[in-house]
């Protein structure tokens, strides 16, 4: 028996979102922190899942450096229709995110021996790229809250000259907007806790902090999942179920919606 439609949509969209390099990273991600989330930092089968899972994310971030200060060395310039504060938050952003891929780049080198140093030195090394990376991260992930924020209250704030009619019309058309960037700014809010707890700036517990990189992970598979136009199989679904339902199914239906 062949899928149905709606089944061939939502495989297709799966391959989409498993053909994106992020995607298989997201999804390593979640599955990452879901271990350390279960092991609650104690040795055991739930920890060195975490560790294998970290580890074999790292191929699917190459070149991220790269890709991360791009805009930035293709579009050095601020836009001055807004706000000069705003403009250095996102080029700072892409320049902290950088610093974040870039040493974690340096640790998985070095732990895979691309990299030779002195045993002695090792540690330590390893140790500061670390924290650099992490702090590139939960700067960059402030910066990209901060004008979240600001693009939310602009797009909410009444136009100069604008009616009411006008700004409810205008908030309707914004809707998907602002759902959108409300996901991305609760993202940057989970991103940034999930940094704060791996550098040990809060005394939180592993499965804390585990916890906030489910969380983090999930939401950002969720924006890199392709979207599905599930309003064609919504609408057969409910005409048959009209038709076959007779003048009580619809009164029935109405109850429902």
């Amino acid at each position: 028996m062949a899928p149905s439609a709606t089944v061939k949509r939502e495989i297709t969209a799966a391959q989409g979102f498993l053909a994106k390099s992020d995607g298989k990273d997201k999804l390593l991600a979640t599955l990452q922190y879901a271990a350390m989330f279960l092991s609650a930092g104690s040795p055991g089968a739930a920890k060195k899942v975490q560790v294998s899972l970290a580890t074999a994310r790292k191929a699917f971030r190459i070149m991220k450096p790269v890709e991360s200060i791009l805009p930035v060395v293709m579009n050095p310039s601020l836009d001055w229709r807004r706000p000069v504060y705003v403009e250095i938050l996102k080029k700072l952003k892409c320049i902290l995110m950088a610093v974040y891929f870039g040493g974690d780049h340096i640790v998985w080198l070095k732990l895979s021996g691309l990299i030779a140093t002195d045993p002695k030195k090792q540690s330590r090394f390893i140790e500061l790229a670390q924290k650099a990376s992490l702090y590139g991260w939960f700067g960059g992930s402030l910066c990209g809250i901060l004008t979240e924020i600001y693009d939310i209250q602009n797009l909410l704030s009444k136009k100069y000259g604008e009616t009411d009619e006008t700004y409810v019309r205008r908030q309707k058309e914004l809707e998907p907007e602002l759902r959108r960037r409300a996901i991305v700014l609760v993202h940057g809010v989970f991103q940034a806790l999930l940094a704060v707890g791996l550098l040990g700036l809060r005394p939180w517990k592993p499965r804390t902090v585990g916890l906030f990189g489910v969380a983090a992970s999930a939401i950002n598979c969720y924006m890199l999942y392709p979207a599905v136009d599930r309003s064609s199989s919504v609408t057969a679904t409910a005409t048959t179920t009209t038709t076959g339902a007779g003048a009580g199914g619809k009164k029935d239906d109405k109850k429902a919606a």
